[in-house]
């Protein structure tokens, strides 16, 4: 496959967004830190939190029988520095990255990494792997960029928003999502 080039036709197509307008689960608003949340304390690098990120990202992959993801505290950093770019706005705008990229929005503080993991992934129900699409009207692209089977590492950070809310972004390396590619077999 040719080198990743945003502006070439092959620019990973799945650049969506998902946004999650429910209340908070559990407590009401608890603060961050709070041992209700997984709190990153800004630096990129949080075993616990890469841990269940790395986790609910594989068992996914497992589903398809693709090989596990690999953390790589780079791609965590760079996915940390962008959700707390989105701090202020909470919003979900793609940093335009070299990476594939997947963003989640919650309201209140208890959104955690497996939870934007698990809403991704229910996009499997809309994704036909026969036509390689999604089903009309419905997002799958978070889900192919799961399980795209030459993607080898991810990285993912979790923000509080200042207004409320949670922001989460996870890149993928090397990215997924090439029109006209399976997320399965790169020769189907």
């Amino acid at each position: 496959m040719a080198a990743f080039s945003p502006s070439s036709s092959s620019f990973p197509t799945t650049i969506l967004c998902l946004l999650l307008f429910y209340p908070p689960r559990s407590l009401s608003n608890p603060s961050p830190g709070s041992g209700l949340v997984s709190f990153t304390g800004g630096k990129g690098n949080y075993p616990m939190m890469a841990r269940e990120f790395l986790t609910a990202h594989n068992k996914v992959r497992s589903t398809v029988a693709e090989r596990p993801f690999q953390w790589d505290r780079q791609l965590a950093r760079v996915a940390k520095r962008w959700s707390e770019v989105r701090r202020a706005d909470c919003a979900l705008k793609h940093s335009r990255g070299p990476f594939g990229e997947n963003m989640f929005w919650g309201s209140g503080w208890t959104w955690r990494a497996a939870d934007a993991v698990t809403e991704w992934a229910s996009e499997k129900d809309f994704y036909d792997a026969a036509t390689n699409s999604c089903a009309v009207g419905r997002m799958c692209g978070h889900f192919t960029q799961i399980i795209w089977n030459s993607t080898v590492r991810i990285g993912c950070g979790r923000t509080e928003c200042y207004g409320g809310g949670v922001i989460i972004t996870c890149n993928y390396d090397p990215p997924g999502n090439y029109v006209g590619e399976f997320p399965l077999n790169a020769t189907a």
